[in-house]
Order: C-alpha cells, then structure tokens, then sequence
C-alpha cells in the first residue's frame, strides 16, 4: 500500500509538471514559456503536434493514472471512480498515440498561433496607446472636418 501511495504521489506530480509545461508552452509568452517551448521542441520533440496533442495527453494520463492508484491503495478497486479514472487514462494514452501521426490539426491548436495572436494584440495595445483607442489603424482617424 505505501508503494502504491509513493507512485501514485510520483505520477501525479509528474503530471502535473506535464500540464503546467504544456500550458506555459501554448499560452504564456513569459520566459518560463519560451524554455517549455524550447524543451519540448528539442529532445523531447515527437513530431509536428507534440506541443499540440501529445504532452497534454501524457499529462492526462499521469494524472489519471495517479488518481486511479490512489482510488486503489485506499480498497476502493471495485469502484465507479477507479473505473473512471482507467477510462480516463486509457483514452489520454490512446490520444497520445493518435498524437504521433503527423495530421494538421487548426491553428489554435498550436504554440506558433497563439504567440502570433499575443504579438498582434501588443502591438494593437501599442497602436491605441500611440494614436488612440477610436483608430482601427485603417487610414481612417474617425472625424470629419
């Protein structure tokens, strides 16, 4: 029972490491996202949609698979709950192998696309900051003489 407890702690802390990289890679343009980016673009890099698919799905698997021996090392093996979280880790396992095959997927599933939506909104912010919140920056200064 105390080796189920220190794997299912270790699984989910692992996991949970897991979710906050992929978070900091897709939605954060800190440097704490830059080097998750980086790190999943270097060594850890399995493809096109490894940002996109793969690493949230193993960090769903670990949390699950986490949660599921905990359920366990507490007598609750039988349970809907443990039954749920074997789901749960099944399909995040079966979405990180679905993951491995190189299909485009939209854009906003992608860090690139996110990073380019922050970018446009920093310099519109700039825009209305420099010329007024009224322009569109279309040519039009929105008053008529």
């Amino acid at each position: 029972m105390v080796e189920q407890v220190l794997a299912a702690v270790v699984a989910l802390a692992l996991g949970g490491f897991a979710i906050a990289a992929w978070w900091f890679a897709m939605f954060s343009g800190s440097d704490w996202g830059e080097a998750a980016r980086e790190m999943l673009d270097g060594g850890f890099n399995l493809g096109r949609n490894t940002i996109a698919v793969i690493e949230p799905a193993v960090g769903g698997f670990m949390l699950f698979g986490g949660c599921g021996l905990l359920t366990d090392a507490t007598g609750g093996g039988d349970s809907f709950l443990s039954e749920l979280f074997f789901i749960g880790c099944l399909v995040s396992l079966v979405v990180a192998v679905l993951g491995l095959i190189p299909v485009r997927l939209p854009g906003w599933m992608y860090p690139e696309w996110h990073e380019e939506r922050r970018w446009r909104r920093a310099q519109q912010a700039e825009w209305e900051a420099k010329y007024g919140s009224d322009d569109e920056g279309d040519g039009e200064a929105g008053w008529r003489p």
